[in-house]
């Protein structure tokens, strides 16, 4: 949540170093492990070359990575992922699993390649005496797990919030290592469930919750059966012990621990077009009349990613009608079809692109008819028409048939923000209310900044802007616009390799004439370090307000010394309204874990759901009394 974290952690590695005595005792190496997602490793490595010196540091991650334990053994820092740390984990308990047989491989090893190495990223400021020697080429090496192979002096989980589902392979990885001292990272340590914790206290070894059986039958259990007061009295009382809470409100001495800048969150309503709201209210009585339909059959649980779907169905329908239709389908990805037990097994941030309402859902089963993609009713069987059925297929083709939804519009010269390149000439996609408001939060940032002279009276350079979007095919939409706005942009999503990744970042931090980043919510709503942009675009919300707050600290953090201004856009009479009162429970929820309250309710209920699909009625019916 950009409070810190990361110093304090390179304090306790620099300030708690172990002596020769404490490694012999414990028999553990020296060796501080930091396990955080691919997105922030890079941000880790430079964190510690500015804020340390004369630490060995080793980079643990890609194809190349050492197999050799011994190289990790001798580093004072080893930063490495989760996907890497899950990867090694599978040899760990599969090929090479038993423990005999990887004590002997390991011995071996050691033997063999006393003084080898690998091609690991080596950086500090200050390298040990002692070299190390090039590896030798062995016949038939056996494949090791080199991160289970050590016995590390401390542990970080760096969003450790990675491993909240208990059954996914991270938290298995995690709970597997070996350390003396072990530490979570995280600003949202709730999400969905108190049962998230459960993962944090069993690797933590926080007695006797670190159970299973004992933290559901005294936490788990309690808060679903309605009988919360005590479970969260108890909860309290176990996190006020072992936790180090930070917020920015927090005083020491009469004085706020961190000075920040203020920062504003503006909920910025967008009114539908005639267009936009004829295309909506279509996909909203499709999806709800699907609804209906599994609330009259008893099947709503036996049709868990149906419901998911549908639900995500409405959330594109607010952003663009363009992400409903075929040339979109690989935003499916933004859900997950697997039940909530099974998720979090590919736990690298950048393939990690599930909705989060399935947490909300939990022991919910899946059907496995064939159906549309859009309405999620049943094709007929031998259907080969396509993925829709006839009637979503006319929708979406209403939407297609029109040139666009606003006529353009030619730009203006003082909409141009890089002032060396003029925009060229294209066709534009269709437009949507939300874009359109996009381009005038944009213009309205640059007119506020126009013209402003330093002390010196040198020119202010425009300020920088982060647009994020859970949907990278609504990214897709906005690029061209920015482009014949005339406004310099980067990206940065999962898809992209990490080194393009690390270029996004330092051109939106270091280029002058960079004024906006557009970034896949999912693969950049955590660790970043973006103080460089103070101003924030949320094109779509998201159903846990925690992980919405993570992606404002992402400008709003130490460092930052401007304003923050924060927009989120909502469509009026949309599913994104009831998605802002969801957004309230899920905070109750955190908080009063937290704080030791009574807890309300712990998830969604059938009711809940429905109210999510419940169409508000318009025009003359708005009068109208509701049930």
């Amino acid at each position: 949540m950009g409070l810190g974290k990361t110093i304090q952690s390179l304090t306790r590695i620099t300030e708690g170093k172990p002596s020769k005595e404490d490694l012999k005792k414990a028999k553990l190496s020296k060796t501080n492990l930091i396990i955080c997602p691919v997105s922030v490793l890079p941000q880790w490595a430079e964190e510690i070359e500015k804020m340390t010196e004369g630490l060995l540091v080793v980079r643990h991650h890609g194809p190349s990575r050492t197999t050799n334990p011994e190289i990790l053994k001798r580093a004072d820092v080893v930063i490495t992922t989760y996907s890497t740390l899950t990867s090694e984990h599978k040899v760990h308990t599969g090929s090479a699993g038993r423990d005999a047989s990887k004590k002997k491989a390991a011995e071996e090893e050691k033997k063999k390649e006393e003084e080898s190495d690998s091609d690991d990223s080596l950086i500090g400021r200050s390298l040990p005496k002692k070299k190390i020697a090039p590896k030798r080429a062995t016949k038939e090496k056996p494949k090791l797990s080199a991160l289970f192979q050590v016995g590390f002096w401390r542990i970080f989980l760096d969003e450790a919030q990675n491993i909240k589902n208990r059954s996914s392979k991270a938290a298995l990885a995690c709970w597997a290592l070996e350390a003396k001292y072990r530490w979570v990272l995280t600003g949202t340590p709730i999400q969905n469930s108190v049962d998230e914790l459960y993962p944090l206290f069993r690797f933590l070894k926080i007695r006797p919750l670190n159970d299973w059986d004992n933290f559901s039958s005294v936490i788990s259990k309690p808060v679903k059966d309605g009988r919360s007061k005590n479970a969260m009295k108890r909860l309290h009382v176990v996190l006020n012990a072992t936790m180090l809470r930070r917020t920015k409100n927090q005083q020491i001495n009469g004085k706020p621990i961190i000075v920040l800048p203020p920062r504003t969150v503006e909920v910025i309503p967008c009114d539908f077009d005639e267009d936009e709201r004829s295309f909506y209210t279509a996909v909203e009585a499709r999806t709800s009349l699907q609804m209906n339909k599994f609330i009259e059959k008893g099947t709503v649980m036996e049709n868990y990613t149906s419901v998911l779907v549908l639900l995500l169905r409405l959330r594109q329908a607010c952003d663009h009608p363009a992400l409903l239709s075929k040339d979109f389908v690989k935003d499916l990805d933004a859900l997950d079809a697997k039940p909530a037990s099974t998720q979090g097994d590919d736990d690298d941030d950048d393939k990690k692109e599930v909705d989060d309402l399935a947490g909300l859902m939990d022991n919910l089963g899946i059907g496995n008819a064939v159906k549309c993609s859009i309405c999620m009713s049943e094709l007929p069987r031998g259907w080969k028409g396509g993925s829709e059925c006839e009637d979503c297929q006319e929708t979406v083709a209403k939407v297609s048939r029109r040139k666009s939804l606003l006529v353009h519009q030619t730009k203006k010269k003082n909409v141009v923000l890089d002032s060396d390149d003029e925009a060229e000439d294209s066709t534009l996609p269709p437009t949507s209310t939300k874009i359109r408001k996009m381009l005038e939060i944009l213009e309205a940032i640059y007119q506020r900044n126009k013209g402003q002279r330093d002390e010196e009276g040198n020119r202010i350079p425009s300020e920088k802007t982060i647009i994020f979007s859970q949907f990278t095919t609504m990214l897709d939409l906005c690029e061209p616009f920015l482009t014949d706005a005339g406004i310099r942009w980067t990206r940065f999503d999962g898809s992209m390799k990490a080194e393009a990744r690390e270029e996004a970042l330092n051109k939106v931090r270091n280029d002058k004439k960079c004024r906006v980043i557009l970034i896949s919510f999912k693969a950049g709503g955590v660790g970043l370090n973006l103080t460089a942009c103070n101003n924030v675009i949320l094109l779509d919300l998201w159903w846990n307000p925690a992980l919405e707050d993570q992606a404002f600290d992402r400008a709003h953090r130490l460092g930052q010394k401007k304003s923050v201004n924060i927009y989120k856009l909502t469509v009026v009479d949309s599913v994104e309204d009831r998605i802002l009162q969801l957004q309230d429970q899920k905070r109750e929820l955190a908080a009063a874990a937290l704080a030791g309250g009574k807890l309300a309710k712990a998830g969604l209920n059938l009711n809940d759901l429905m109210m999510l699909f419940r169409p508000k009625r318009h025009h003359a019916d708005e009068s109208d009394d509701e049930d």
